[in-house]
């Protein structure tokens, strides 16, 4: 549904502000829905026209709407993927677990020894 130039795919934004408006065109957007995925539009992805309303507080003012079917839009994860194998520094932090809990441990016995 995006408009087309020369072979180039694109939205029109309109950005009205305090009655002054600008055009411009927009060929990638990155959107984040209500469930926090991200979805990159680009190409025939992208809608026709967003319009933009920004200037004094007037009720219903400062909206920008972005609706969009999520079936169509490809969701790029917040996270990375998880792995099953442990990184570098999980690894350096359990070694050094293991040895701080072995150190406590021979501090409380050699003071249970002194106390007996």
């Amino acid at each position: 549904m995006a408009l087309e130039t020369q072979d180039q795919k694109f939205c029109k934004v309109i950005h009205n502000e305090n009655g002054k408006s600008q055009t411009r065109r927009v060929h990638t957007m990155v959107v984040q829905d209500a469930e926090g995925r991200v979805h990159w539009l680009s190409g025939d992805k992208l809608p026709e026209s967003i319009t933009l309303h920004t200037g004094h507080a007037y009720r219903g003012a400062h909206l920008a709407e972005v609706l969009l079917n999520p079936k169509k839009a490809k969701a790029i994860p917040l996270s990375a993927a998880p792995t099953w194998s442990p990184s570098p520094q999980n690894v350096l932090y359990l070694v050094a677990g293991m040895v701080f809990y072995g150190v406590i441990r021979a501090l409380v016995e050699a003071s249970i020894q002194s106390l007996v």
